[in-house]
């Protein structure tokens, strides 16, 4: 609709390669959107793929024209927050970093981390701007999962 359009362009005016669909919970997952506390969207909502700044994005919008969220891949790891590498080195050592999302919605922002290891484990955290894990899903080399949701508290600088 030309009222999400008109707001997306006054956001994202340097926005390039816009793409507009209706979002479709059959599309292949950008985001663990279990982990994002978002609403549940339908084939009546919108979703925009786009470029700015020299980075990918994904928008979505709910049928009102409400914005849901935003996320965006960080390939430069080394612009991290400080205590989210603080986090990651102290808590996940002998890990690499292997991808990285940064999700942003109206309450707040976190970042969607992928890591491996040589021994062929492998790991997602949630992690927000103050290095606190809100969800983390593991899976070691011999095929065993565990998934927790975080109490900020406990994981805490």
């Amino acid at each position: 609709p030309t009222g999400i359009k008109t707001t997306f362009e006054e956001k994202y005016p340097q926005a390039s390669s816009v793409r507009w669909d209706y979002y479709s919970p059959a599309s292949p997952a950008y985001v663990e959107w279990e982990w994002t506390g978002w609403p549940v969207l339908d084939n009546t909502d919108y979703v925009a793929s786009y470029t700015w700044n020299g980075n990918d994005y994904m928008i979505w919008y709910d049928d009102q024209g409400n914005w849901i969220g935003t996320v965006n891949v960080i390939n430069d790891y080394n612009s991290l927050p400080a205590a989210l590498n603080n986090t990651i080195t102290r808590q996940y050592k002998g890990y690499t970093v292997t991808s990285v999302k940064l999700e942003n919605d109206k309450d707040r922002t976190a970042y969607e981390i992928e890591l491996s290891n040589e021994a062929g484990s492998k790991g997602k955290l949630l992690i927000d701007e103050k290095g606190n894990i809100l969800k983390k899903k593991m899976d070691n080399a011999n095929g065993m999962e565990t998934k927790e949701k975080m109490n900020p508290k406990e994981t805490a600088q």
